[in-house]
C-alpha cells in the first residue's frame, strides 16, 4: 500500500513543471539574487551599520574593514560588494562567465560570515549548557552555511555549463581544471553538500527549540504567523516550540536518511520545502520589519533573519527534484527531462 501510494506520488511529481527544464537551479539563483539586493539595498543606511558592528568587528575575514574604511565606510564597502554580487548572479541567467564570477563573490562572502561564528561572543545559552544551544546572532549566521552551499552549487553549475556550452575562456578553463583536481567538479556533490547544509541547519534550530529560551524567542514568529498561530491555543508557549523542535528534528532524520534511502530524502525535502515556505509567510505580518527611516524594502527587526528562508526553500525544493529523479530512474515507466549536463562529459575536456 505505501509503495503504491509513493509511485503514485513519483508519477505525480515527475509530470509536474518542477521537472520541465532548469526550475530548481534558476530559483537557487533567483533567491541568491534576491539576498544580495536587499541586504546591500540596507547596507546604505545608518542603522545597518551600527547593526553590523558585532558581525565585523568578529569576523576573522573582514574584521580589516573598520580600520581601512571606518563604520560608515565598512558598510557602504559591503552593499557595493554585495549588490556586485548581485549584478553578476543576476547576469548569470544569460552569461555564464558572468554568473561564475558572481559566484566566486557569493561563496567568498558567505565563508566570510559562516567563521564569524565561533568567534561571536555569547553566541550560545549558558543556561541551555552552551553549544549547541544558539542565541543571539548565531541563528542569523547559521543560516549562511546553506547560502555557502547554495553559492558552490551555482558556482559548479556555472562553471560546467559554460564548459558545455564551449565558454573557453583562460579564467573558465583554469577554474575547471583546479576544480576538477581538487574533486570539485565529482558529480553529485552539490546535492550531498547542499543536503549536508540542510541537516545541520534543522539539528541546529531543532535543538534550540526544546530550551525555554527559544519558546520566549519564538514568540514574534508564531504569535505573527498565518500557518503557525494555532499552535499557541493548542500546545501552549513551551509546546508550542516543543512540537516545531519534533518536526524540525523528524525532517532532520529523513534528510539525513536521504544520503542512502531517497524514499526518506523526499519526504525530509517536502517538510523542508512546507517548513520554510510556512516561515516565509510570516513576513508580511511581522511588526516593524521595515526600518521606518527607510523604509521598505529596507529591512529591520526579525525580516532579514527570515529573509534567508527564500535560499533555504529554494534547496529544498532542489532536494525534492533531485530525490524524485533519483528514485524514478529504479522506475522504467517513469521518464524525466532535465537541461543539466552530466559532469563527465565536462572533467574529460576541462
Amino acid at each position: 500500500m505505501v509503495t503504491t501510494v509513493m509511485n503514485q506520488a513519483l508519477h505525480a511529481l515527475a509530470k509536474s513543471s518542477l521537472f520541465k527544464g532548469d526550475l530548481d537551479y534558476q530559483l537557487i539563483r533567483a533567491s541568491m539574487v534576491i539576498i544580495f539586493l536587499l541586504f546591500g539595498y540596507q547596507k546604505w543606511f545608518e542603522y545597518e551599520a551600527q547593526v553590523l558592528m558585532p558581525f565585523i568587528s568578529n569576523g576573522p575575514l573582514i574584521s580589516w574593514i573598520y580600520p581601512v574604511f571606518g563604520i560608515r565606510g565598512g558598510s557602504w564597502f559591503l552593499g557595493v560588494s554585495e549588490w556586485l554580487c548581485c549584478l553578476l548572479l543576476f547576469l548569470g541567467f544569460w552569461n555564464k562567465p558572468a554568473g561564475i564570477l558572481g559566484a566566486l563573490g557569493s561563496c567568498v562572502t558567505f565563508l566570510a560570515t559562516v567563521t564569524i561564528i565561533p568567534f561571536m561572543s555569547d553566541g550560545w545559552d549558558v543556561v541551555a549548557g552552551g553549544f549547541p544551544a544558539m542565541t543571539n546572532n548565531v541563528p542569523f549566521l547559521m543560516k549562511d552555511v546553506v547560502l555557502l552551499a547554495a553559492s558552490f552549487y551555482l558556482l559548479k553549475q556555472d562553471v560546467v555549463r559554460a564548459m558545455a556550452d564551449g565558454t573557453t575562456s583562460y579564467l573558465i578553463k583554469y577554474l575547471a581544471r583546479a576544480m576538477a583536481a581538487l574533486g570539485l567538479l565529482h558529480d553529485d556533490l552539490e546535492h550531498h553538500v547542499l543536503r549536508a547544509s540542510m541537516v545541520i541547519i534543522f539539528a541546529f534550530f531543532g535543538f534550540t527549540k526544546w530550551h525555554q529560551y527559544a519558546a520566549q524567542l519564538m514568540v514574534p514568529f508564531i504569535s505573527n504567523s498565518p500557518l503557525l498561530s494555532w499552535l499557541y491555543p493548542a500546545f501552549g508557549l513551551r509546546g508550542g516550540a516543543r512540537f516545531l523542535g519534533a518536526s524540525e528534528w523528524t525532517i532532520l532524520a529523513l534528510l539525513y536518511a536521504g544520503f542512502w534511502d531517497r524514499r526518506f530524502g523526499l519526504l525530509g525535502a517536502i517538510g523542508s520545502a512546507i517548513t520554510f515556505f510556512t516561515t516565509l509567510t510570516i513576513i508580511p505580518f511581522l511588526p516593524n520589519g521595515w526600518d521606518p527611516a527607510a523604509g521598505f524594502p529596507a529591512m529591520a527587526g526579525l525580516v532579514p533573519f527570515l529573509m534567508k528562508d527564500l535560499v533555504l526553500l529554494a534547496v529544498s525544493i532542489y532536494l525534492v527534484k533531485q530525490d524524485v529523479a533519483r528514485l524514478a530512474r529504479s522506475s522504467p515507466d517513469i521518464e524525466i527531462v532535465s537541461n543539466q549536463p552530466r559532469v563527465e562529459r565536462m572533467t574529460a575536456t576541462a
